[in-house]
């Protein structure tokens, strides 16, 4: 037997599960004097592949919670299969057993932790875990040290106690199996927009000098490579795909907005890359406010504005208002992440991932107000619920 198993979304992420999965063998493997290579298990990380052997001989499941969890077919089937496993025990012993332990792997912009996770949460003083979730604090492991052993503590602490022998689910269908109770209905086949607000080589305003940011045409513009001109596109485009969305990148013009304004459908996605200096054209300004005039809850941007520019770092009280004229409902929306002014491609590609997700959960949000959930065969009474309105 296996002391646990853990769920994860795969594929994204992975060197940094892989590095909590060793690390929290480890301690599990200390507390519990065995092995590091027979306490825990996980599923191929490139794989969607469900081992309901590996899950039957495991005693606890513990789910790194992420806004993307409840969309992927295995983690559904893998907590599926858990909750089934405490029901069958409940219903032959009557008694409740704290099995599945969930972990904040990346903080849902639209619902805490706390409020979609009847399953005790873990009991962990970080702040910092609290706010940003685990993955920040592997990331900065350096600073968050003493906050990550903690995590991991309370995680082991919650698996070495949990000795109950969970029954096995015999003739379990991982491929067609129901979600958890509570599990939102998947979207399933998004696509987002990619509006690059930007200007070729030729066509830049008289005051901007800088242009070893430009390229022949606006998709060549690479705020944080000069001289590289598809790294933006790139990145975004390989940002997108890793969250299973399908990326189309189009440039700011009347053919673009026509298109986008048209598609007032919640699940067409837009995200506006906005170069500041663009916003002194006239027409671009048009264009712009016809954009910012969009469903917000479809659509937003991101401004890079690299740190290394410093023509752009001199003109950045001009800039900004400039942005706050043109893009005003834009400007103007609260936001718990950054998106204005991003000075490095790493805090661009954070804030882009944040972005998509919300945008992910404000289409889950309108899809189900018109769907709901179909009866699960076990029944109303599943015990126990990871989350409400999770994904």
């Amino acid at each position: 037997m296996s002391h646990f198993y853990l769920s994860h979304v795969r594929t994204v992420d992975e060197e940094w599960v892989a590095s909590f999965f060793h690390d929290l063998c480890r301690v599990v493997a200390k507390r519990t004097g065995r092995s590091p290579e027979v306490v825990g298990v996980r599923g191929q990380p490139h794989s969607p592949d469900v081992s309901v052997d590996l899950l039957g001989r495991s005693t606890v499941l513990v789910v790194l919670h992420s806004p993307r969890y409840f969309s992927q077919s295995y983690c559904r089937a893998e907590l599926s299969y858990f909750q089934r496993r405490l029901n069958m025990l409940w219903s032959r012993t009557g008694r409740t057993v704290d099995a599945i332990v969930p972990i904040m792997w990346e903080p849902d912009p639209a619902h805490t932790l706390d409020a979609v996770a009847p399953a005790a949460s873990l009991n962990v003083r970080s702040t910092a875990y609290r706010r940003d979730g685990l993955l920040h604090l592997l990331r900065l492991k350096a600073r968050y040290r003493a906050e990550y052993d903690e995590v991991l503590r309370a995680t082991a602490d919650r698996i070495v106690v949990a000795a109950e022998q969970l029954p096995e689910v015999h003739g379990f269908d991982a491929s067609g199996s129901h979600p958890p109770l509570g599990a939102p209905i998947p979207v399933g086949g998004q696509t987002v927009s990619f509006v690059v607000a930007s200007s070729a080589e030729d066509d830049l305003p008289d005051e901007r000098r800088s242009n070893q940011y430009y390229g022949k045409t606006a998709l060549q513009w690479s705020p944080y490579a000069p001289g590289e001109h598809e790294a933006l596109v790139s990145l975004v485009k390989n940002t997108a795909t890793a969250l299973d969305f399908t990326a189309t990148v189009l440039p700011l013009d009347e053919e673009t907005v026509a298109r986008i304004t048209r598609e007032q459908d919640p699940e067409q996605l837009v995200v506006l890359l906005v170069d500041a200096w663009v916003a002194m054209r006239r027409e671009k300004r048009r264009l712009l406010a016809a954009v910012d005039e969009r469903s917000p809850d479809a659509t937003t941007a991101l401004e890079p504005r690299s740190r290394e520019d410093t023509e752009s770092v001199e003109q950045t009280v001009t800039l900004d208002e400039l942005l706050d004229h043109t893009l005003p409902l834009m400007r103007g929306q609260h936001s718990e992440y950054d998106r204005w002014a991003l000075p490095d491609a790493e805090s661009f590609t954070s804030s882009l991932r944040k972005v998509l997700i919300r945008l992910q959960n404000e289409a889950l949000k309108s899809v189900e107000v018109v769907r709901s959930p179909a009866t699960p065969a076990e029944g109303l009474h599943t015990f126990p619920l990871l989350g409400r309105y999770s994904s």
